[in-house]
């Protein structure tokens, strides 16, 4: 009999040591709480064109302050023809926006000025708008869509080239052509 009770005062014994450290476990634990994740990076896309150097679709991750300027570096800067002034780099960047640099007018005209001097052909590298609507069949929006094949493709390398602006054909060409260079 002593030995049973023996027994049994042992394993309560060792049941409740059991629960004392099973609650001080508990209470000291050392496990640090979970971390809630990062929320995830917004990012937008804004195409980027005309004078800089990667004319391409730039994603920015948006921290809420995009800029012009941000889309514009990420597009590799603009090129020496780039015209910085005629568009505003510090305006907000949205999804989905166009961003299209233009070329400096200032040197394209002094350049018109030094071919005019020497010639009555006109230049379809470095002519302007007004320039172009002086050959026969070309009006204010087909000399723009001449002046952004350019800014897109670059320098025009034959005369040839000019055929693939939309709205210039063989016949339209044919008006003209003794009257371009490149």
């Amino acid at each position: 009999m002593f030995k049973k009770k023996f027994l049994i005062g042992f394993g309560i014994a060792s049941l409740a040591a059991l629960a004392i450290l099973f609650l001080i476990g508990l209470a000291e634990d050392d496990t640090p709480p979970l971390e809630p994740p990062p929320p995830p990076v917004k990012k937008i896309s804004v195409y980027v064109s005309g004078q800089v150097k990667n004319i391409s679709v730039v994603e920015l991750e948006d921290n809420g302050n995009l800029r012009i300027v941000d889309a514009v570096n990420k597009a590799g800067g603009l090129t020496d023809l780039a015209d910085a002034g005629a568009i505003n780099l510090a305006e907000p960047l949205t999804d989905g926006q166009h961003i299209h640099i233009p070329t400096k007018e200032i040197s394209l005209q002094a350049q018109n000025i030094s071919v005019n001097a020497s010639s009555d052909l006109v230049n379809i590298n470095t002519a302007n708008a007004e320039r172009l609507e002086t050959l026969k069949g070309i009006g204010p929006a087909l000399a723009q869509r001449i002046i952004e094949y350019r800014e897109q493709n670059g320098a025009f390398k034959s005369i040839d080239e000019i055929k693939n602006v939309r709205g210039i054909g063989d016949k339209k060409f044919a008006a003209f052509k003794d009257k371009i260079t490149t």
